[in-house]
């Protein structure tokens, strides 16, 4: 434990990670975010989102109230909108979509009437078009939740986490509904941990490598697991010889160079006297997008599982490292632990 921040080290973990003798294993994440309604009626709903929600693709809703009701829709149209300023000055792209109701029965209908009737603001008088529903506005629009599933692949797996590759990256320390899908009839539920990400360039697209901690695993999803795990195995991905073998980049970095030995004993003698911002290499003016960037592009030069056959002393050096861009990223990823950082002059040279 490090600055109140846990750091998995590759050694210390409890249970082993495998990879799989397999060609892949794929599960989804659940991802939720608040949206506003544009307008609903008993056949769909019109909203605004900032992020994009594919045509075709089906997600879930929750409209919030005394009467709350759980709904299902495919996205039938899908544009981009304005932007919205943030406080750092990024702007954040705002999406409009319609989703089609599925899965409408005559009792979840009559239970949507009934929620627009409690909540109905006015009636929308739509010119052309196809809609065959009147369509209402509400007079809570941003009282609704919108689930974002999302797939991954497996790369490796173990009793205690997994790392995972994905197109999309994870906050450190963030936890996120997940399943896997080893049986396809019944999957793994399970909450996830992100104890790292790195960028992963894999034929000109950037993905991203996540190591995961499982949380909440049931003992007969466990059991599941450890069955999966026995049965699947090819190799230990705590091996020298894995570890090599997975690198997405294409590059032999099984070996690491004097320049790179010298910058890692530089940055071992000198980080906590460097401080959170220069050894990301950014100035404190800096916007949290621009500290993630660092981080991720830190984490994946100085992460130990790059150079497999390297002594015991370097390997320590580069957790140390790693550890300690952890520890910036924490606290100048959260407003309020920055600007305690940024008023007190003595936490630079010494967190």
């Amino acid at each position: 434990m490090r600055n109140g921040r846990r750091f998995i080290l590759k050694d210390k973990r409890r249970y082993k990670r495998f990879t799989l003798n397999i060609q892949e294993i794929n599960g989804k994440m659940l991802f939720a975010t608040q949206v506003k309604v544009i307008d609903i009626s008993v056949g769909g709903i019109s909203i605004k989102a900032n992020r994009r929600l594919n045509i075709g693709s089906e997600y879930s809703l929750r409209l919030e109230g005394k009467k709350s009701i759980s709904l299902r829709g495919s996205v039938v149209w899908s544009s981009l909108g304005e932007g919205m300023g943030k406080a750092d000055g990024e702007v954040v792209p705002i999406y409009s979509a319609g989703l089609k109701f599925t899965n409408m029965s005559a009792e979840k209908i009559k239970e949507l009437l009934g929620f627009i009737e409690c909540y109905k603001k006015e009636e929308v008088h739509v010119i052309g078009g196809t809609r065959l529903n009147v369509r209402f506005r509400l007079n809570d629009p941003e009282k609704v939740i919108l689930n974002f599933p999302s797939s991954y692949k497996v790369k490796k797996i173990g009793l205690g986490g997994m790392l995972i590759e994905s197109v999309g990256d994870l906050e450190i320390e963030s936890r996120i509904p997940m399943e896997l899908s080893i049986d396809a009839d019944s999957p793994v539920e399970f909450t996830g941990r992100v104890v790292s990400c790195q960028v992963v360039d894999r034929d000109d697209q950037k993905r991203y490598g996540i190591g995961i901690e499982f949380i909440d695993l049931t003992e007969s999803d466990k059991a599941v697991l450890q069955s999966f795990i026995e049965k699947s195995v090819i190799i230990e991905a705590d091996s020298p010889a894995e570890t090599a073998s997975y690198n997405p980049a294409g590059k032999n970095v099984s070996d690491i160079s004097p320049e790179m030995i010298a910058k890692v004993d530089y940055l071992y003698e000198w980080h906590t006297t460097m401080g959170y911002y220069k050894v990301l290499d950014v100035k404190e003016y800096v916007t949290a997008q621009q500290i993630k960037r660092a981080f991720l592009a830190k984490t994946q030069e100085f992460h130990p599982d790059k150079f497999p056959r390297i002594s015991e002393g370097l390997k320590n050096k580069l957790n140390v490292i790693c550890a300690y861009l952890n520890a910036a990223y924490s606290t100048l990823m959260d407003p309020e632990k920055r600007k305690e950082y940024d008023r007190n002059p003595g936490t630079r040279s010494r967190p």
